[in-house]
């Protein structure tokens, strides 16, 4: 290995911190001010139990003659160790300037269950916009695996996708912009109930937003796994730990929960997360307009595919 310092011989009055040693023996400088911090150096000699001289007037570490080469070397030694260390901050996601317009959406959510009330078999609603495994695969209404995000069972289940999921939705969007939030909601939902529905195996019919809140929770869980992939494995657990832990304590009890679509929703926002961190999308696409259109088309699919539904 190539040594880092570059000794240099010269002769200094010993001070008084070097102990047994006479006020001729050489010195040697082996790091000055540009090398390293002198102090971490001087520890790692003190570690060593190699006597040496800080001098603080010309920022320079010194040692005698004789332990010149030992000291190079666990001084490289450390440098090599503890290169690029500590590693830089992971970058600090800025929240965007736009406030979501979360209350308005939650309103409008609460406004459409008042208008369609709770489960019915006999609602039209219920009958043309929930999940329904057989209408998807075998007659092709794909429409509802949007429609079914706007219904909801009773109002316990409304209560509490508009409070749990609409802090979740909120700091979405604070976080990637309110339309680009909404966007990825609809889309993760979407594909979250379509391998729900393919895989379940069995007729099933479900309703809920729910599916979508736990695509927001899997986008945090993304976005935070992209931030820990230069660190350990260990690093990387600990979001994945805790997005499975909220899965766990806010989706999987009730006789009526859909675990399945839960989920997917979950393992959805992952990957979603992970595409928005490591592609930098969320940053190229802040502007004001981008957020609009992207709300836009959000309104415009749940609106779409209700028209598909009921006519």
């Amino acid at each position: 290995m190539t040594s880092s310092f570059r000794v240099h011989r010269h002769r200094f009055k010993l001070k008084p911190s070097i102990q047994n040693a006479a006020e001729t023996d050489a010195l040697v400088r082996i790091a000055g001010k540009n090398t390293a911090p002198l102090e971490s150096l001087s520890l790692v000699l003190s570690a060593v139990g190699i006597e040496h001289f800080l001098d603080e007037q010309t920022d320079e570490l010194q040692v005698a003659v004789e332990d010149a080469e030992t000291a190079v070397f666990h001084l490289n030694e450390f440098l090599a160790e503890n290169q690029n260390w500590p590693a830089p901050p992971p970058p600090r996601q800025t929240l965007h300037p736009q406030t979501p317009p979360t209350l308005m959406m939650l309103g409008l959510l609460a406004l459409f269950y008042l208008h369609t009330g709770p489960w019915a078999s006999e609602s039209r609603w219920f009958a043309q916009g929930a999940i329904d495994s057989v209408a998807i695969l075998t007659q092709g209404q794909w429409w509802r695996l949007v429609t079914a995000l706007t219904l909801h069972a009773d109002l316990v289940h409304l209560a509490g996708n508009c409070l749990i999921g609409g802090l979740t939705i909120h700091f979405l969007g604070r976080t990637t912009g309110y339309g680009l939030a909404w966007l990825l909601l609809i889309l993760d939902g979407l594909i979250a109930n379509l391998l729900n529905v393919v895989l379940h195996r069995q007729p099933h019919i479900s309703v809920g937003l729910s599916t979508s809140v736990f695509a927001a929770i899997g986008i945090f869980t993304g976005l935070q796994l992209t931030r820990l992939s230069a660190r350990p494995v260990k690093g990387l657990l600990l979001p994945l730990g805790a997005g499975a832990g909220l899965l766990a304590f806010l989706g999987s009890e009730g006789v009526q929960t859909d675990l399945g679509a839960h989920f997917f929703g979950f393992i959805t926002g992952i990957s979603t997360g992970v595409l928005l961190g490591s592609t930098g999308l969320i940053e190229k696409f802040r502007r004001p307009l981008f957020q609009a259109i992207s709300f836009g088309i959000s309104l415009a699919t749940i609106m779409l595919c209700w028209l598909l539904a009921l006519y």
